[in-house]
């Protein structure tokens, strides 16, 4: 009897590495960058093989100095949220996230609320995985900030739909009850 075993696979998905200099992030980052990619479909996510987690100070000189197109203009990466790099013959594909610059537009107490310490990471995410699904998966001829937004908004709907189920039937109670009621008291206040 012969016992095959399977051949060794990569793991699906890409890896995620962390490199800061003098800079600790925000608790449950890295936690919620995994929790954002298991909700990517796996086959956006093949040819992208990593996540880098970084800060400004962790950039190397000529890499804070690069410039990236961003609607229309050119941003300083040291300035950006974050970033997509191609694959190419030396490398593969990757996505940079400048976790400093994304802790600081986020307000404190948002880091306290899963659902609003998801939403500009998430963005971000995928914003730059938009890029790579683009490049490697479904080219569309039109602006790639364009196409990486439709994208990120559209894995943000299936993130929120997925992760947040439960929370559906009190938004249809919310929508359908509680706003017309404050429409209301809203309209009589100014009639008066």
């Amino acid at each position: 009897m012969f016992v095959t075993t399977p051949p060794h696979s990569e793991p699906i998905g890409p890896t995620i590495v962390e490199s800061y200099r003098e800079y600790s992030p925000p608790v449950k980052f890295r936690h919620d960058i995994e929790t954002l990619l298991r909700h990517v479909p796996p086959k956006y996510l093949v040819g992208l093989k990593t996540i880098v987690l970084t800060n400004r100070a962790g950039l190397t000189r000529d890499k804070r100095k690069q410039k990236v197109w961003s609607r229309n203009r050119m941003v300083r990466l040291a300035d950006a949220f974050g970033s997509y790099s191609r694959a190419s013959k030396s490398s593969p594909a990757t996505v940079w996230l400048y976790v400093d610059n994304i802790a600081k537009s986020q307000d404190k107490w948002w880091e306290w609320f899963g659902l609003f310490r998801y939403v500009t990471s998430g963005q971000v995410l995928y914003h730059e995985i938009g890029h790579h699904i683009h490049s490697v998966h479904k080219p569309i001829h039109e602006g790639p900030e364009n196409v990486a937004e439709d994208w990120s908004s559209k894995l943000m709907g299936n993130f929120l739909r997925k992760h947040y189920c439960y929370s559906f039937p009190l938004l249809h109670l919310l929508v359908r009850w509680v706003l017309p009621i404050l429409k209301r008291i809203r309209g009589s206040k100014q009639t008066v």
